[in-house]
């Protein structure tokens, strides 16, 4: 299947390069540049790979360090859950269950692609609760409890936020102090016109990390912001191996679209992570293999971008420049 995407691919983007230099103006590419420290931020595993296996493998490619952080284990999946335990009422422990087995596929996924289990880190925050810690849990003090494991902090031995409470300053806490620890040049993360409320709120809180870190530390150098896009209800369509669009009708305040074309291993690489998915692969085939394009595209804003207004059509309640007194 993934020979013919290939072919797919290729025969398309050689027919694109070609009307390409025709046209006044081609398409903005995404130049990575060698030896490029690279985190990823993904809501559940499979966003990594669904919107930038093409650019880990192109880093690493080049020699840099690609790093990827799961904001949540992807515990919250009930149809998954139900299809993996044929019971329409799955016990939390189940949840947690399958949040395991995702956070495995990932690491297997990431393997594929020759990315170093030592780079993923798992904060296991709640499923389908992200925006909810963003905007009416942010205090540790009634910490957000979890309505599919019933947990009010991370179930799983693996995370490296085992202690801290569902609230959204601890999510903030964390993603700080690995920014501090692994001190990125890049961030690419799912951008706040996703449509799933845990994608847009994951920009929320890495915008807000950095903001913090460069109000404590005025020699602060904030990492570079790419937003990569997963669920729109018009977007990135079913043209398996065609040219990938930018979203329709998005445009980012501050950012411009580039697109990075990938080689024939790094579409294949691609295919092969997204394989090891197999828990998602099982309901949702189809939207995965439309991730398999000749090229990736990314929102990259020059300098830190300004948090939005609002997350998904939510108020944030809480602005970013004041949020401290909250802890």
């Amino acid at each position: 299947m993934w020979l013919v995407l290939l072919g797919m691919a290729w025969l398309a983007r050689a027919a694109n390069a070609q009307s390409a230099q025709s046209l006044p103006g081609a398409r903005p590419s995404l130049e990575v540049p060698p030896r490029l420290r690279l985190l990823v931020v993904a809501p559940h595993p499979d966003d990594e790979t669904l919107g930038a296996a093409g650019l880990m493998q192109r880093v690493e490619e080049q020699h840099g360090r690609v790093s990827v952080v799961y904001l949540t284990n992807g515990d919250g999946y009930v149809d998954g859950v139900e299809l993996e335990t044929h019971s329409l009422k799955p016990r939390p422990q189940d949840f947690v269950d399958y949040g395991e087995r995702r956070l495995h596929e990932a690491l297997r996924a990431l393997q594929a692609i020759s990315v170093s289990q030592k780079r993923l880190f798992a904060f296991g925050f709640p499923d389908g609760g992200l925006l909810d810690l963003l905007t009416t849990s942010w205090s540790s003090v009634t910490p957000f409890v979890s309505p599919y494991t019933r947990d009010d902090r991370p179930p799983y031995a693996s995370s490296v936020a085992r202690d801290a409470a569902y609230s959204g300053v601890a999510l903030e806490r964390e993603l700080v102090r690995l920014v501090v620890r692994l001190s990125p040049e890049w961030i690419a993360v799912t951008g706040p016109w996703d449509m799933h409320p845990d994608h847009c709120a994951a920009f929320h809180f890495v915008v807000r990390a950095l903001r913090r870190l460069g109000s404590s530390n005025p020699e602060f150098v904030a990492p570079r912001v790419l937003a990569y896009t997963v669920h729109r209800p018009d977007w990135p369509g079913t043209a398996e191996g065609a040219e990938l669009q930018a979203p329709p009708g998005v445009s980012p305040a501050g950012a411009n679209w580039q697109f990075l074309e990938l080689s024939a291993a790094e579409l294949d690489g691609k295919g092969r992570a997204l394989d090891e998915y197999a828990s998602q692969m099982d309901i949702m085939a189809v939207l995965f293999r439309a991730f398999v394009r000749s090229d990736e595209v990314f929102a990259v804003y020059p300098t830190l971008p300004e948090e939005p207004a609002d997350a998904c059509g939510r108020a944030v309640s809480i602005p970013v420049d004041v949020h401290r007194a909250s802890r």
